[in-house]
């Protein structure tokens, strides 16, 4: 897109004055570089002991035209006009391996590029052969608005050495991000700068020796970078590169003065290209042909794009003239009038549905495509506006004279404003991937800025330094990143940590009333236990006294039984005593009968006979006594032995009774003393259960009161998202800056190599 007549009317005329300079440069023979005069000799140098038509090692001949064209046992090793895609010169230039010659350094950068030169020309044999010109292999694609599967496509193996190295900015005359990746790419001195819109870092240098980038877009899945400028009033080409590996895959347009506006179509078929001359080209990316062109445009063509779905073109001019056109024939389809200022820019809303365009009398207008009539109109920048686009969600971005960027909705209702340019607003860019801002001024300060907050982030140079001066501060940017990402972590943890630590104290607290009511379960358990054994001591205690009580009632009984028998036993003994006495006498009057019937007999006669008689009738009425005292008398001594064994088997009884009721007597004590231990155990567990059941409203109160604050605030959610997107954000920088710095070392060591060598 043009720059806002920052090109001046002088360089229109002297485009006529070049005119036809230029022509007679097109028309200079091309001097041709062949392989008998350029290339076989470096090959017989450098490749020749081994790869000869006597030893062809790994089946490849160098020395013969013929046998290299052949190939060797890996396949073809040119490929006529394209010496990126050549087997040969690949790993002759160590982007493949095996890196030749091998175990040695790659061949002087001079006999590199003349080689590659060559192929590109069409490995012509001889002076008399053709120059092939080169052909692009770059394939038509499927339109699509998904996002593609290998999204996000990033430089890979592009060069990080400037093509220059000023020391001043440049105007910032082109700028543009993928629409699928943290990338941006920014207008230099004939050269392109890809920057890592995600950490600032420069992604790769794709020269541009044509001149100036006046427009930069991306292919639609992010794929393709289309440049389009060169030097006013001489000449202007539009290229395309391929993203990954930096290669041109097009080139496009031979103008005679620079390309000021541009774009390619959705799917990768066509290029249009316009400027100072107002013509609108439109070529085949795919054949290099031109399909039609078209002049309608009464000023300078300042912006040009295809809509999304490929069907529609829009171009707009300095002289506020706007068209849309049938992008695969180039018949006209709508004029839309309406701006009273030069157009600057067009974009197309993501569906097709309506196009946009920002003009330098300050506002930015919506079209619809019926009947190409104004939709919505606002005030966007006072001064004019620059530039503007339409972000991947839906929203639009501008720039103006004002040094403001702004955001705005799809209604015009402004989103975010980022200021701090220094001077004009020339060109914008919105990052889609990292939501991030980016706008360039006059002054080539471009300016990277979160587009959520506002905050500036870093700023991106127009010039960039060398690959020495790139490896200092990556150094720098490494310790930063790592530095930060050490922070970031940090703070992360200690968020997450006071979070945990709050939880955690939830279920701390959750587990003492968890394990304060396990304890008054096991406590109440333990009471009941008690009280059982209480009730079972008591009982025990209560059959015992009460066997105490009879026992003692059965000895009392008893110690009567004993002192009747005692009685009973001594009214024996005496009984006894009398019989004994009766039967002694009874004895004694016997023994004095027998004494006195001895002595009768021994009188004579009949006196003698009679006393005898009459004491023998005695004697036998006292034998007759004594044997009934006798009888008495055994009867007495037995009934004394049964009183007496009565009297011995009742006191024994009380002795055995007495006994038993000591026993019993000393049970219930011991038992009283074991109903007052039980009561006592009771009655502590008791307690101890009150306390404990006492304590657990406490807890839960406690428990509440660290509920409120235990779950994680909207603050802490917001912060702890901060905090890990930050971690994350650094990670990912830490991770550029080393890869950063890890191609910054290799190209420099290459670098370094190839300068010792030459």
């Amino acid at each position: 897109m043009m720059k806002k007549f920052l090109i001046t009317s002088l360089i229109f005329s002297a485009s006529f004055i070049v005119a036809d300079i230029h022509a007679a440069e097109e028309e200079a023979a091309v001097e041709k570089i062949t392989y008998d005069d350029h290339i076989l000799p470096i090959f017989r140098q450098r490749c020749g002991s081994c790869h000869n038509a006597s030893d062809q090692k790994g089946g490849l001949v160098l020395d013969n035209f013929n046998g290299l064209m052949a190939g060797g046992g890996s396949g073809g090793s040119v490929e006529p006009g394209d010496a990126s895609s050549s087997y040969l010169y690949m790993v002759i230039n160590h982007d493949s391996e095996p890196f030749m010659p091998p175990n040695q350094p790659k061949m002087p950068e001079k006999e590199l590029t003349l080689i590659k030169e060559w192929i590109d020309m069409g490995a012509l044999q001889n002076k008399g052969s053709k120059v092939v010109k080169k052909k692009n292999d770059l394939a038509k694609i499927e339109i699509s608005t998904e996002r593609p599967a290998d999204a996000p496509v990033m430089p890979i193996s592009v060069p990080l050495a400037p093509v220059h190295t000023p020391n001043t900015g440049n105007s910032v005359t082109a700028l543009a991000c993928s629409p699928w990746a943290p990338l941006a790419a920014i207008s230099g001195f004939e050269q392109i700068l890809l920057y890592d819109t995600s950490s600032g870092l420069l992604a790769g240098v794709l020269p541009f020796p044509e001149g100036t980038p006046q427009i930069l877009k991306f292919s639609r899945n992010g794929q393709l970078l289309m440049a389009g400028g060169g030097q006013g009033g001489a000449s202007g080409r539009v290229i395309v590169f391929d993203i990954k590996t930096g290669n041109r895959v097009a080139e496009l347009g031979n103008e005679y003065d620079s390309v000021l506006a541009a774009d390619i179509s959705s799917d990768h078929a066509m290029v249009v290209l316009c400027g100072p001359k107002r013509m609108i080209r439109v070529y085949s990316v795919q054949t290099g042909e031109q399909l039609y062109e078209k002049k309608k445009h009464t000023d300078w063509i300042t912006a040009a794009e295809f809509s999304p779905d490929g069907v529609l073109l829009a171009t707009a001019d300095r002289s506020n003239g706007m068209t849309l056109w049938e992008a695969m024939t180039g018949n006209e389809y709508l004029n839309l009038k309406g701006h009273t200022g030069a157009i600057t820019d067009v974009s197309w809303r993501p569906d097709s549905n309506l196009v946009a365009s920002s003009s330098e009398d300050g506002t930015i207008r919506l079209w619809e495509l019926n009947d190409g009539n104004e939709v919505k109109r606002w005030n966007a920048h006072g001064g004019g506006v620059s530039a503007m686009d339409y972000t991947r969600d839906g929203n639009i971005i501008s720039i103006g004279r004002d040094r403001v960027v702004k955001l705005w909705q799809a209604d015009g209702k402004e989103i975010k404003a980022f200021g701090g340019l220094p001077d004009l607003g020339m060109e914008v860019a919105y990052d889609a991937e990292s939501n991030r801002a980016i706008g360039g001024d006059w002054t080539g300060d471009v300016r990277v800025w979160d587009a959520t907050t506002g905050t500036h982030l870093f700023s991106l140079a127009t010039n960039p330094p060398g690959l020495s001066e790139q490896m200092a501060t990556s150094i720098e940017q490494l310790k930063q990143a790592e530095s930060k990402l050490k922070s970031s972590q940090d703070s992360l943890a200690a968020l997450n940590n006071k979070i945990a630590a709050r939880q955690q104290a939830v279920t701390a607290k959750k587990q003492d009333i968890t394990n304060r009511e396990m304890e008054v379960t096991q406590a109440n358990s333990q009471k009941d236990e008690l009280k059982k054994q209480l009730d079972a001591a008591t009982a025990e205690l209560n059959k015992k006294s009460a066997e105490q009580k009879s026992q003692e009632g059965t000895v009392g009984q008893l110690k009567k039984e004993v002192e009747s028998l005692t009685k009973t036993a001594s009214d024996k003994k005496a009984a006894v005593a009398t019989a004994t006495q009766q039967k002694q006498n009874a004895e004694n009057q016997v023994a004095e009968l027998n004494k006195k019937i001895e002595e009768a007999k021994k009188q004579e006669g009949e006196e003698g006979q009679k006393a005898v008689a009459a004491l023998e009738q005695q004697l036998a009425t006292a034998q007759q006594q004594l044997d009934a005292q006798t009888k008495s008398h055994a009867e007495a001594v037995q009934a004394q032995t049964a009183a007496d064994a009565a009297l011995a088997a009742k006191q024994k009884q009380v002795t055995d009774l007495e006994t038993a009721l000591a026993a019993t007597k000393k049970a219930v004590q011991d038992m009283t003393v074991a109903v007052q231990n039980a009561d006592k155990a009771f009655k502590d567990q008791e307690a101890n259960v009150k306390k404990l059941q006492d304590s657990l409203p406490e807890l839960k109160k406690q428990l509440a009161e660290l509920e409120k604050v235990a779950p994680i605030t909207e603050d802490e959610k917001k912060q702890q998202a901060e905090l890990a997107a930050q971690v994350k954000q650094n990670e990912s920088l830490v991770a550029l800056s080393a890869a950063h710095k890890q191609k910054l070392e290799q190209q420099l060591a290459g670098s370094q190599q190839a300068s010792a060598q030459n």
